[in-house]
């Protein structure tokens, strides 16, 4: 009966506690849609500026605390978003920041992306860290996430089996 009972704790509680309740028991937002990223959040608009200060709406994606829409002073620069946006999360490869930025010219539009290592900021062209209205920045992720998540799910599968083979020979 003991072994039986650790068995249930181990499927009803570190389970989900390990993988969230949304992954071990089949649960999903209203939408019908999880979230897509670990630990992710909903992606917000946010207002950062004074009452009459000329502002400009810039998206911030990938991994850093508080992704989303943000309007914010026009005098603001890639490393000020970041810091609204709570900063980089622990995985966020720092790097490789990628800036998107849709250029109208007369009636042809282009789209132009370059690549930023803020890890380096004495390195960067001042001009790279300029922000323009419309502008997308994406913040990828290390490498080393995959692993992690990797070996959490190898060793979650071992839990799981650990505790059937239990509840099994608890029951013969």
């Amino acid at each position: 009966m003991v072994r039986m009972t650790i068995s249930v704790f181990l499927l009803g509680f570190i389970i989900p506690t390990v993988f969230g309740n949304s992954v071990c028991l089949g649960q999903t937002s209203e939408s019908g849609i999880g979230p897509t990223l670990p630990r992710s959040t909903t992606a917000s608009y946010y207002y950062i500026g004074k009452p009459g200060e000329l502002t400009m709406q810039v998206n911030l994606w990938g991994y850093v605390k508080n992704p989303g829409r943000y309007e914010v002073p026009s005098s603001t620069d890639l490393v000020q978003l970041v810091s609204y946006a709570g900063g980089p999360t622990q995985d966020a490869l720092m790097d490789q920041v990628k800036v998107t930025r849709i250029v109208k010219k007369d009636t042809s539009v282009t789209r132009g992306e370059y690549i930023v290592n803020l890890q380096d900021l004495y390195a960067v062209d001042p001009n790279k860290l300029v922000l323009y209205p419309g502008d997308t920045i994406y913040i990828e992720h290390s490498g080393w996430i995959n692993v992690r998540d990797a070996f959490l799910i190898i060793t979650t599968a071992a839990v799981v089996t650990s505790a059937v083979a239990q509840v099994i020979n608890a029951t013969k």
